[in-house]
């Protein structure tokens, strides 16, 4: 049997989160009980963890917990496994609230050669699987839960660590799960998460509301130009002249063609991992999972943030430059004058999920290949079978969030459902922003 402790690892994860020291709890103040330890069939190494916490994390009053699983296998010693680095929550009611977590074992390791025990801490940061976090110079992946509100979460994150040394991403939970959302009754209406407007260009894009089957993550922030340079090594972006107010490292990186990100290959695709290919490859190289460009239905999801407004903060253009680097806010007065049209990812509002930029700043190239639009009877974005499989027929590649701060406020490419059509030149206000599917 193939055991390695995992002592170290869960001791550097602890560490990576900020103020997430444990700190042990009051006698009788909380309890946590295993359930059930099942392992996943066809065998695997897949073990989903079920469990029980009575009293512990309460996000309405501000008390966050985390979570220790020790994982005792007789002859071979123990096992710690930092719930943080799997997503588990410590949310706990007095009545008992119940948890599954899945836990990758290592080769060889079955459950019924185990005991796994758990242990509650509390701490200053929140457990549970809102937030995904990647740590890019260790290629370290965790997990936080939302704090007491959005907009504290919000402040967590906006600042320069996650804009440079690591990367943090939104979860859209599955449709199921939505009621996790700071806004689910409205989206509870709806009956999915909504696309289109059928009011610009009502023929071709019309409302459709998806039912999404999988959780996935979806960057908070575009991907900055530092945190470009410390995956792939080089920054190619224009836009790096400074000027006041405003830090050249947490500007999108930008100047990047579709190919650069992804590879040559079809948008259908997925890419093989590897230490020196694109920036995705390297990314998945390095953390060991799967990320690539959003698709057209998840980025407008996540921008959307369930709105059905004309822009995802409702349906007037007034607030835009709150939202959005536009001409009359992003400093920006001669056109291809480098380092004027783009503005630090996260100076402006965020949508009702936390997420920055989702119009504006630079355009964002998607996973779909398509140049035909939201039309119904094309068979793309409004006909897709599903959120996650992209578009691939056209010879353009897409790109969303209407990038180009020369534009102003009274600009209609601001709106939700603006797509764009290119055939991947690498011009000054192209860049990306990550997402993660989550399979089971």
């Amino acid at each position: 049997m193939n055991i390695r402790k995992l002592t170290g690892k869960a001791a550097i994860l602890a560490a990576a989160i900020a103020a997430g020291a444990a700190i042990p709890m009051a006698a009788n103040a909380a309890g946590i009980a295993i359930n059930s330890v099942q392992q996943r069939w066809p065998w695997n190494n897949k073990v989903d963890i079920t469990y029980t916490v009575t009293d512990g994390q309460n996000h309405a009053a501000g008390v966050y917990c985390g979570i220790e699983f020790n994982v005792s296998v007789p002859g071979h010693g123990d096992i710690l496994v930092h719930g943080y680095s799997l997503g588990a929550s410590a949310e706990g009611d007095a009545s008992g609230k119940q948890h599954t977590v899945t836990w990758t074992a290592p080769s060889g390791l079955k459950s019924t050669d185990c005991t796994i025990s758990a242990t509650l801490f509390t701490t200053n940061v929140p457990s549970g699987n809102d937030y995904m976090i990647v740590n890019l110079s260790s290629g370290e992946v965790y997990y936080e839960g939302l704090m007491t509100t959005q907009e504290a979460s919000n402040n967590r994150y906006n600042v320069a660590e996650y804009k440079t040394s690591k990367l943090v991403l939104r979860k859209v939970p599955k449709w199921a799960d939505h009621g996790d959302l700071p806004n689910a009754g409205a989206l509870t209406a709806l009956g999915g998460y909504p696309t289109g407007d059928n009011v610009n260009y009502s023929s071709t894009n019309s409302r459709k509301n998806w039912q999404t089957a999988k959780d996935y993550y979806i960057g908070m922030f575009l991907v900055t130009q530092k945190q470009y340079q410390n995956i792939y090594g080089s920054n190619p972006s224009q836009m790096t002249r400074a000027k006041t107010g405003d830090v050249v490292e947490h500007r999108p990186v930008e100047r990047l063609h579709w190919q650069t990100v992804r590879g040559n290959i079809q948008s259908t695709d997925s890419m093989s991992a590897s230490s020196n290919g694109t920036f995705f490859q390297r990314l998945n190289f390095k953390t060991g999972l799967y990320f690539d460009l959003p698709t057209e239905v998840m980025f407008e999801i996540a921008q959307r943030a369930g709105a059905t407004t004309v822009y995802s903060w409702g349906d007037s253009s007034d607030d835009l430059p709150n939202y959005c680097v536009c001409a009359s806010n992003c400093g920006g007065t001669v056109m291809n004058a480098p380092g004027d049209y783009t503005c630090a990812v996260g100076s402006f509002l965020p949508n009702n999920w936390g997420i920055y930029d989702m119009a504006g700043n630079v355009w964002e190239w998607c996973r779909d290949r398509n140049a035909a639009g939201n039309k119904v009877a094309s068979g793309n974005m409004a006909n897709n079978a599903d959120a996650f499989t992209p578009s691939s027929s056209g010879s353009y590649y897409i790109g969303r969030g209407f990038g180009g701060a020369s534009s102003s406020q009274t600009d209609t490419g601001f709106r939700a459902s603006y797509r764009y059509s290119s055939s991947s030149n690498a011009g000054w206000n192209r860049g990306f922003r990550v997402s993660h599917v989550v399979e089971d």
